[in-house]
């Protein structure tokens, strides 16, 4: 009787959503002029960098991990559809170079766009 919240144990992340991951996600949504950075982000949460970088890091994540799931996310989304090349999901996602978004990608899931999309395709017959 008489505990804290303090105390209390706290659930797991996958039960209670964390408020602020999410509404830094929800920012993280692609637009025409690509992800936002770090900056503009924790300028629309009306935030410094600073704040939201110390933020994230006592929710043990990163912006740039965030912004990494946010792309995976909708390279997944857009390698899904045959017709578009890998050059126009890497284009869409912010690289410059399609080479660069190949790396990313492997580093995220393991395997190329083109093994990701392959694999799909497959396991769709």
């Amino acid at each position: 009787m008489g505990q804290s919240s303090d105390s209390e144990p706290r659930p797991p992340a996958e039960i209670a959503p964390d408020p602020l991951l999410e509404r830094v996600r929800a920012q993280l949504a692609p637009g025409p002029e690509g992800f936002l950075d770090l900056e503009r982000v924790a300028e629309r949460l009306l935030m410094s960098g600073r704040t939201l970088k110390r933020k994230l890091q006592e929710r043990g994540t990163t912006f740039r991990a965030v912004l990494d799931d946010a792309r995976f996310r909708r390279a997944q989304h857009l390698l899904a559809d045959p017709e578009l090349h890998i050059q126009q999901v890497a284009v869409a996602l912010g690289y410059r170079d399609p080479a660069c978004f190949t790396r990313a990608f492997r580093r995220w899931s393991g395997r190329t766009p083109s093994q990701a999309r392959a694999e799909r395709k497959a396991s769709a017959c």
